[in-house]
């Protein structure tokens, strides 16, 4: 089991100015770092973040979201085209980063909630479907693995829970597609958090550990027992990943509606965060 820290718990996006966050994720104890932007060109040089993760030995991923521009669910096939385009591209820098995981709602538009028809919900179920194939191609050649996130109904209409999730990653059929599943979403559309994870099994490919009010994980409401021995039960043994979001930037905070503080520090957040997910899965 690998522990991991997303970047949007102290900057969004992760930039050039940010290396030195490489090496304090290290310090923090985590074995990977989870870089976070939403550009089609990378808002870093490649190399640099790569030679910082090599001096600090950790491993990195990805993990993004679709705009309006990029919709790979939409009905303009433009639209479309610049959304494989721009997974594609995501794609090809998690792996020149020497990265081989790519995870995010990478399905729809994020913040798209809205009532729709059977029909319309079948159609663009089709073409978020033939897209993610497309891309599939891409990630396979590239090593990459693309985890595909279920949100709560509050920031997607498109998939809220592990079972719509796996039934996409069905009806993709690629070995390169997989699922995301994130305590905090879970805790809102989930009956139960372990069925859910029991619920994905082979499709797991990559874990968010998030407490119910996305704080520190072990501060809240979630039965991480319960996460723990279906995690377990799976045979789960890839990155676990806290996110948080840092209550200082207002794009984020606007996005995640995160109002307050959700620990005394972003380093409180991740550093007593990966101490209990350590002493939980010892």
């Amino acid at each position: 089991m690998k522990f991991g820290a997303n970047t949007q718990i102290w900057v969004s996006p992760f930039s050039q100015t940010d290396l030195s966050l490489v090496d304090k994720v290290a310090e923090l104890g985590f074995d990977l770092i989870e870089l976070v932007y939403a550009s089609l060109e990378p808002p870093f040089k490649v190399a640099d973040v790569k030679g910082r993760l090599k001096s600090a030995g950790l491993a990195v991923g990805v993990c993004s979201v679709l705009s309006a521009e990029h919709n790979i669910a939409s009905a303009d096939p433009a639209v479309r085209r610049r959304g494989v385009n721009f997974v594609q591209a995501l794609v090809a820098t998690t792996a020149a980063l020497g990265g081989n995981i790519l995870s995010g709602p990478l399905y729809a538009e994020l913040f798209r909630s809205r009532y729709l028809s059977a029909d319309e919900r079948a159609r663009e179920w089709e073409w978020s479907v033939a897209s993610l194939r497309e891309i599939a191609k891409s990630a396979s050649t590239h090593g990459v693995t693309i985890a595909v996130e279920p949100l709560n109904r509050f920031e997607t209409d498109f998939i809220n829970q592990s079972e719509k999730g796996v039934r996409l990653v069905e009806d993709v059929g690629a070995s390169s597609v997989g699922l995301l599943l994130d305590t905090f979403h879970m805790g809102i559309e989930e009956k139960k958090q372990g069925d859910a994870i029991r619920g994905a099994g082979k499709h797991l490919k990559h874990f968010h550990a998030c407490e119910n009010d996305r704080g520190t994980p072990g501060t809240g409401q979630v039965n991480w027992t319960d996460v723990r021995d279906a995690l377990t039960s799976v045979g789960y043994d890839r990155a676990v990943v806290i996110e948080g979001f840092n209550p200082e930037i207002p794009d984020l905070c606007n996005g995640a509606r995160i109002w307050r503080p959700m620990a005394p520090s972003p380093d409180a957040l991740a550093g007593d965060g990966v101490k209990f997910l350590k002493r939980l899965f010892a």
